[in-house]
C-alpha cells in the first residue's frame, strides 16, 4: 500500500489555518491530521470539531480526525454528520460501546478506526478488527508531546497490529502511528508495516526548513 503523510494542522499556524491547508496542497499531503480534544481524556484541548466542515469545503485533501475524549458516545451525535469520507479515530481506553461507534461512523459514511495508546494491549481492538479501515498506534500516550523515538516493544506492536488487521480480513485496512513521528521513527514503523504517518514538529515543522521541503524529503526517506 501507498504511504500517506498525514501533517497535523494543531502543529500548524492556527491563525492561518486556510495559508497552512494551501501549503499542505503544495507539499501533496495525503491526509489533514485533526485532533480533538476536551481535557476528559488529556490535559489541554484541542481543535473543535465546527473546523472539519469548513476544512472539507477548502480543500479536496482528506480529513483524519483523532477523537481523545472520554466516553465517545456522548459525543457522537455531532461527530457523525461531519465523518463523510474522513478516518475517524476512536480511543478503545475510553468506552464500552466500541463496536456500537465503529458501525455508526461507517453508517455515516466514514471510515471506522480505533487508536490505542502505547501501554494498551491490542487485544482490545482485537474483537472489532474486522470493521476498521485503519488502527492508529500511539508512540506516546494521547495529548502528550514526550519525545520518544519508537523502541524495539513499539516496533513488535506495530508489527502485531499489522498481522492483527491481516488475520481480520483487513489487508487494506491502514497502519498509523502518531507521537514524534521524526523521519528515523517514519522509517522504522514503515519497516513494522505502518503506513500512514502523522507529521507535527518532529518532522516537518522544523525551524531550519518549510513543511513543503521537509514532506518531500520525508517521502524520500522513506522510498529508500
Amino acid at each position: 500500500m501507498k504511504d500517506l503523510l498525514a501533517p497535523s494542522i494543531m502543529c500548524g499556524d492556527l491563525l492561518n489555518l486556510e495559508r497552512e491547508i494551501r501549503i499542505y496542497e503544495e507539499a501533496q499531503a495525503d491526509l489533514i491530521h485533526f485532533d480533538i480534544m476536551d481535557t476528559t481524556f488529556t490535559k489541554t484541548t484541542m481543535l473543535p470539531p465546527m473546523l472539519v466542515p469548513m476544512i472539507k469545503r477548502a480543500t479536496q485533501i482528506p480529513v483524519d480526525i483523532h477523537v481523545m475524549v472520554d466516553r465517545p458516545e456522548r459525543f457522537i451525535d455531532t461527530l457523525l454528520p461531519i465523518c463523510k469520507d474522513c478516518y475517524v479515530s476512536i480511543h478503545a481506553e475510553v468506552t464500552k460501546e466500541l463496536q456500537n461507534l465503529l458501525k455508526e461512523i461507517k453508517a455515516a459514511g466514514g471510515k471506522p478506526s480505533v487508536a490505542l495508546n502505547p501501554g494498551t494491549s491490542l487485544c482490545l481492538m482485537e474483537e472489532v478488527a474486522p470493521l476498521l479501515d485503519m488502527a492508529l498506534i500511539l508512540n506516546c500516550n494521547a495529548g502528550h508531546g514526550a519525545k520518544q523515538d519508537i523502541n524495539i516493544q513499539m516496533e513488535d506492536k506495530i508489527r502485531r497490529a499489522r498481522a492483527l488487521l491481516d488475520r481480520a480480513g483487513r489487508q487494506d485496512a491502514m497502519l498509523e502511528v502518531d507521537g514524534n513521528i521524526s523521519f528515523e521513527n517514519a522509517k522504522k514503523a514503515q519497516r513494522c508495516g505502518a503506513n500512514v504517518f502523522v507529521l507535527g514538529t518532529a518532522s516537518i515543522y522544523r525551524p531550519d526548513s518549510g513543511v513543503v521541503e521537509n514532506m518531500q524529503r520525508l517521502r524520500e526517506h522513506l522510498a529508500k
